[in-house]
């Protein structure tokens, strides 16, 4: 399956358990993997025939920032929920949703989670 991959994009938004995280907010870096056909779009050299990777940054950006979550797998599920609706090209995504400054007490790059989702598995996006 071809893919449309977008690593490491940053949004800022409020998302956690902690009060403080919800109040003042922090970076989030999402990563994301699109499966969908695009022979046509390469055949043609047509945007029409593809999906935005720019847009799907906005799309991406405005479903963080929209609401708050105390989970990270929450916000991963909206963002998946929202793009399948948007664009009916997709037929799988997966996405990685990494937090940089988790307040855990503990030194690391990031806690994360990954989720990934198929067209066929799930209607509630249809």
């Amino acid at each position: 399956m071809d893919k449309i991959i977008i690593e490491d994009l940053q949004v800022y938004a409020h998302h956690g358990v902690a009060q403080e995280e919800k109040a003042i907010g922090q970076m989030f870096i999402i990563s994301i993997e699109i499966g969908a056909d695009l022979d046509l779009a390469a055949k043609t050299d047509d945007l029409h025939a593809t999906i935005s990777y720019a847009e799907v940054c906005d799309e991406v950006q405005n479903v963080l920032q929209a609401k708050t979550y105390s989970l990270i797998e929450a916000a991963a599920l909206q963002v998946i929920e929202h793009l399948f609706k948007t664009y009916p090209l997709i037929e799988e995504i997966k996405v990685r949703l990494k937090k940089p400054w988790a307040p855990m007490g503990h030194h690391l790059k990031y806690a994360a989670v990954e989720l990934q989702r198929k067209k066929e598995d799930k209607h509630d996006w249809l």
